[in-house]
């Protein structure tokens, strides 16, 4: 956070250009429907709020970049890429052939004149490939891992700023596709006018207009903070409401334009904090005396313990040749948990995506470090899957969660959010207790960050023993109770198996 005082004004000129058309495109959306109060993390239960949480998904993108956070950025730019793809499949009727890659094919659907995203050079399915390949620890997105995990005091160079064009690239293609939507469904209601107007939105626009402090638009909602946010936000969420309402009577308005991305992001990241502070009254009314909002702050603490051992370890092994790609999957596990606990807090399912992230490279850290010759074999197969990875680690039995993350990672509408909610449910010791139907998704994110911090301490050890005890005194765990918790979750996993996950 130190260091986005210094490179604000850069992650600001790489970011806020994505939400030039937020406002007017949301402005349509209301128009035709959509709720102004919907949670921005849920994807709404009708059409324009689906449109809706589409442009709230790129704010929420927008904000992991700036944070430079690529893991969390890409989870969400490549399940809307998903997402609208889908929609697009169902109106185009081009079908993904027998055999045929998700690259290949996205490249041909989305190559039709009528489709092509605004100012986006790249062809889709290879945006889509470098995306997901960073999402697997390894490709020509991976820089952007170690700037944010390893090379903390560094500004992104050019290079990096270059590399975050994919992310934004994939974004812009999604909003594309969300301004044809809304403009379709003005012309179905006889509004042509209206549906002209949104073809000749801009979506993507030089920021003409920042803040001077941009933490408070990307702080984590842990409940300390709320306070320390809320004016900012509710200062630019107030300038938004006023700017929407005079657009929708036709009146003049005082904010000028450039400020709009601003006005956007700041309404965005408020509606977010209204909701966390909401789900902490229900979850404080729901426990009653055994509500701790301490729990909240602690796993926090308990993911920042395990994300910056990772982090270090992956430091340390860097350097070694032989253990780069181990130091890789490192690298990816503390940026994809930090996103995870961050997107946790807000009540967004993409969180367990990047808990997916975390499962597979933990797991791929772990076989380098007890089966190398079995790693370099998988590493080694372009065929190799995150499954591959889970069952060399001797994880077999955790295959369920494996799917269950997997479900959250992706955005087509052949994925089923809810149905994999509830695999999280089943694995949790408590399952049959009717509380243990909110607590999936903590319970997934909280057995994570045991396993990671469990794996980083053997880690620790193949560099000193006496670090290896210190770090374990520092989390709390001994050996033989992270066997056996470990053992346990497993044995919960074998047993729950069957649980549908489509």
């Amino acid at each position: 956070m130190e260091r986005i005082e210094t490179v604000s004004h850069t992650m600001q000129c790489s970011g806020l250009p994505l939400l030039a058309s937020y406002l007017p495109l949301g402005l349509a959306a209301e128009q035709l429907g959509a709720h102004p109060g919907r949670a921005p993390m849920h994807s709404g239960s009708t059409w324009e709020d689906h449109l809706a949480w589409g442009l709230d998904s790129t704010a929420a993108a927008v904000r992991l970049m700036m944070s430079l956070q690529p893991v969390g950025a890409s989870i969400i730019a490549r399940t809307q890429l998903e997402r609208w793809s889908s929609n697009l499949e169902f109106n185009s009727f081009i079908r993904q052939e027998p055999g045929e890659s998700t690259v290949a094919w996205f490249n041909r659907l989305w190559s039709a004149p009528v489709v092509w995203p605004d100012g986006v050079a790249t062809p889709v399915g290879d945006l889509f490939g470098d995306i997901s390949e960073l999402l697997h620890g390894r490709g020509p997105l991976m820089p952007l891992v170690w700037l944010d995990v390893a090379d903390v005091t560094d500004a992104p160079s050019s290079e990096h700023v270059r590399l975050l064009d994919t992310i934004s690239d994939s974004l812009v293609v999604s909003l594309s596709h969300i301004r044809r939507c809304l403009a379709t469904v003005a012309e179905a209601r006889g509004r042509g006018y209206r549906a002209q107007t949104i073809n000749m939105v801009r979506l993507v626009s030089p920021a003409r207009g920042w803040v001077s402090d941009l933490r408070p638009f990307l702080f984590p909602l842990v409940p300390d903070q709320f306070r320390a946010v809320e004016g900012v936000l509710g200062a630019t969420a107030s300038g938004y409401r006023r700017v929407v309402s005079a657009l929708r009577a036709g009146q003049r308005h005082d904010e000028p334009s450039e400020l709009w991305p601003v006005l956007s992001f700041g309404a965005q990241r408020f509606r977010a904090l209204i909701l966390a502070e909401h789900a902490l009254k229900v979850e404080r009314k729901m426990l009653g005396d055994r509500f701790d909002e301490m729990g909240i702050q602690s796993l926090a603490t308990e993911a920042v313990l395990a994300g910056e051992m990772a982090a270090m370890l992956a430091l340390w092994l860097r350097p070694d040749s032989g253990r780069r790609l181990a130091a890789d999957a490192l690298a990816v596990s503390a940026s994809g948990l930090r996103s995870a606990q961050w997107l946790w807090l807000e009540d967004d399912d993409r969180a367990m995506g990047c808990l997916r992230c975390v499962i597979e490279q933990v797991a791929r850290a772990r076989t380098w470090r007890v089966r190398p010759d079995r790693a370099a074999k998988i590493e080694a197969n372009p065929k190799s899957t995150p499954r591959n990875w889970i069952e060399a680690a001797g994880w077999k039995r955790l295959n369920l969660l494996n799917r269950a993350l997997g479900e959250f990672a992706h955005g087509s509408t052949r994925s089923n959010w809810d149905v994999a909610r509830n695999a999280l449910v089943e694995l949790q010791e408590n399952a049959a207790e009717d509380e243990a139907r909110y607590t999936g998704r903590t319970h997934a994110l909280a057995a994570m960050i045991f396993i990671l911090s469990v794996e980083c301490a053997a880690w620790v050890d193949s560099f000193s023993s006496e670090l290896g005890e210190a770090y374990r005194r520092v989390i709390r765990v001994d050996d033989a109770r992270a066997d056996k918790a470990i053992e346990a979750l497993m044995n919960r996993a074998w047993e729950k198996r069957g649980t549908p996950l489509r």
